[in-house]
């Protein structure tokens, strides 16, 4: 007969020390003040001397997954010698990115098919409608402070947005890309049949080059 202990059996989360961590909700305060939206991991009590000793703030812990990290990657960098050099120009610093709307949009225009370009707008609407690039593209920021004199990609993209939530309810053509096409990629022809993942690759590509000085 085998005698059990009920007072020393856990729950299948315990066992595997998976339990909600004290700093699950927040984000990173103006004031620089660390908390993280989600935490997995054991817990750690409020007295901790790990705790006292960082001023409140944990850094990522064995077996934990920590987000909204109130670093910044350059400062980061800093703290790691792991011997790579600081980026000379950070384009888009991580604490001025918001991963979820900023406004509340209507659905966007639909893209009509202009002949094979199914492709294009599946990747389109793609970019479109994640938050974070839509976020920045529809405060027009980058055409305010772009002097390129030739094609800029990330102009094409943002006037498409803007058109897109313009127009919502109706269909528009993504004329602006198509025109653009063969500057995207040398080897893309308007009318044939190509590949979204590519075209998207080829297109993200243009916008950082749009970006950085001296990659034209």
């Amino acid at each position: 007969m085998t005698i059990v202990d009920r007072s020393s059996e856990k729950s299948d989360h315990e066992s595997v020390g998976c339990k909600r961590s004290p700093f699950t909700s927040g984000d990173v305060g103006m004031d620089g003040s660390c908390s993280s939206s989600w935490a997995v991991g054991p817990t750690m009590p409020s007295d901790s001397p790990r705790l006292k000793a960082s001023g409140g703030c944990l850094g990522p812990m064995p077996g934990a997954a920590v987000y909204n990290s109130t670093q910044s990657s350059v400062e980061r960098s800093k703290d790691c010698d792991d011997g790579i050099d600081l980026p000379q120009k950070v384009l888009f610093p991580a604490e001025r990115l918001h991963l979820k709307w900023t406004q509340v949009h209507r659905i966007g225009a639909g893209l009509q098919n202009m002949g094979n370009t199914c492709f294009l707008n599946s990747a389109l609407q793609c970019l479109t409608y994640t938050a974070p690039f839509a976020n920045y593209m529809l405060t027009r920021e980058h055409s305010k402070t772009c002097h390129e004199p030739g094609f800029c990609m990330m102009c094409t993209m943002q006037n498409h947005i803007i058109q897109v939530f313009a127009n919502s309810g109706n269909v528009i053509k993504p004329i602006g890309v198509l025109n653009e096409l063969k500057r995207i990629a040398k080897h893309f022809r308007y009318g044939s049949q190509e590949d979204a993942h590519e075209f998207l690759r080829y297109t993200v590509d243009a916008m950082q080059k749009s970006c950085l000085p001296g990659t034209k």
